[in-house]
């Protein structure tokens, strides 16, 4: 035999295995959402158990025979609550455990006095109840009140008897460090085990859970090989049966493929046309309606002297640009999540703040500008420039006609930042008011005073000097 054989042959091997898997294994009768208590009171019965052991041994030495026989029937107790506890009957377990504890103290200090400390395990118990998380919260308060009770029953009543049994000043507080020792030990280890307990819960749980979903993940790839099945017998037997008409299905097999080809270059084409959940209702509903929007920036560029400059170069070429530029607009506004609405000839108009609504469009709408008025001074600086204006109101979106839709807003919103276009310069942002006061703290901006607009009387206007950091112009 080998030592490895010999070791594992070893009764007291076989003993340590098994308070081991004792504590380690739960039993199929105790519920998931009682791992932790299980757990945690096992070792409460175990501990005391124990305890009372090391009692029986110290009272035969002593010669206690009474308080010998007392331990015998604690430890029957705690093994009782131990085989309920297994069997997933943890109330019951946990009534007769707390009662023998709450009996076993107040006769010890009965017999042995108070001195001999053995009322502080009352106090320790206490906190037991509000550890098991399904019972209600009447049993776990009178549980508790009946630890109250007992104690207060023994500070008053019992702490001045004469002990039954005269013990020496010298056992007396043997016992009573030994307790209160003990009391600690047994808290302690009980805040170990519970953060034990917790882990192993959870570990369960989450093995359970992983099985759980592998099994669903099976069920589902065997329903769908089972599917996959049954569909491929039915298109044998159809085949089979219907192969004088494999042509015509084949013809319309192909027809159905460029239908659906159709159907998606439709739909992509209309994507491309109109915001997206504007596209999806029309395709779903027929028809789309129109929305009011309450906070919405809206920004108008314009090519300064376009008329001028397309008279020096070939209509191909001046295409060509104004396609260039207007690209690189689209990619800008994408980037800052803003809504392209339309081009008028030279002009680009967009929106932020719909059809997805959001607080933060006048920031984006004015990023978005930036960086069209560095890319077209990036680019052709010397020949094409453009001038910027915004503004941030109410509009009402909505999409207009039957055989060539077009995503549209209106509203004064619209007619103000126009306005502000129509006054700013050359390689200048114009703003209005409204839009300085939601986007001062991100932006320096230069006022420029009140200034006459088309139809609209005297208007504040800011042209924007560029994005701050920490009071620095960038």
């Amino acid at each position: 035999m080998t030592l490895k054989d010999a070791f594992v042959d070893n009764a007291l091997t076989r003993l340590l295995i098994r308070i081991f898997r004792h504590f380690d294994t739960i039993p199929e009768a105790i519920r998931l959402e009682n791992y932790r208590f299980y757990i945690i009171s096992n070792i409460l019965y175990t501990l005391a158990w124990g305890v009372h052991g090391v009692w029986l041994a110290v009272f035969f030495i002593l010669g206690s025979y009474t308080m010998m026989w007392i331990q015998l029937v604690s430890i029957c107790c705690h093994v009782v609550a131990i085989v309920l506890n297994r069997q997933g009957k943890h109330s019951a377990a946990m009534f007769i455990g707390m009662t023998e504890v709450i009996a076993y103290q107040i006769v010890s200090v009965y017999l042995l006095g108070w001195n001999c400390g053995f009322q502080y395990f009352i106090v320790a118990i206490s906190l037991f109840p509000f550890l098991k998380q399904n019972t209600s919260w009447i049993v776990k308060a009178s549980l508790s009140l009946a630890c109250v009770i007992s104690y207060l029953f023994l500070e008053i009543n019992v702490k001045n008897l004469t002990p039954v049994y005269e013990l020496s000043t010298t056992a007396q507080n043997t016992f009573n460090y030994s307790n209160i020792i003990i009391c600690f030990v047994f808290m302690a280890t009980w805040g170990f085990f519970l953060t034990f307990a917790v882990q192993k819960t959870e570990a369960i749980i989450l093995e359970r859970n992983k099985a759980v979903y592998a099994a669903e993940k099976a069920m589902e790839q065997a329903e769908l090989q089972r599917q996959l099945e049954v569909k491929e017998r039915d298109m044998e037997i159809y085949r089979l049966r219907n192969v004088e008409l494999k042509n015509s299905y084949d013809e319309i097999a192909l027809r159905n493929k460029m239908i659906e080809e159709e159907k998606r270059r439709s739909e992509a084409l209309l994507l491309n046309i109109l915001p997206e959940e504007a596209a999806r209702e029309l395709l779903n509903e027929g028809f789309t309606r129109s929305r009011k929007y309450d906070l919405v920036t809206v920004m108008f560029t314009d090519f300064v002297g376009f008329t001028q400059i397309a008279e020096t170069l070939k209509a191909e070429d001046l295409v060509l640009r104004v396609d260039k530029y207007f690209r690189a607009f689209d990619e800008i506004t994408l980037k800052y999540g803003v809504e392209k609405i339309k081009t008028i000839g030279d002009a680009y108009m967009c929106a932020g703040g719909l059809p997805t609504v959001n607080r933060t469009n006048p920031i984006d709408v004015l990023n978005a500008a930036i960086e069209m008025m560095k890319y077209m001074e990036a680019e052709h600086g010397h020949l094409f420039k453009i001038r910027v204006g915004m503004h941030t109101g109410q509009v009402v979106a909505g999409v207009v006609g039957k055989h060539k839709f077009q995503y549209d807003i209106w509203g004064d919103a619209v007619n103000v930042a126009a306005r502000m276009e129509q006054n700013s310069v050359p390689g200048r942002i114009n703003i209005s008011g409204a839009t300085f006061e939601l986007v001062k703290d991100h932006f320096n901006c230069e006022y420029r005073g009140k200034i006459e607009a088309k139809n609209k009387g005297e208007m504040e206007m800011y042209f924007v000097n560029g994005k701050t950091k920490g009071g620095i112009i960038i």
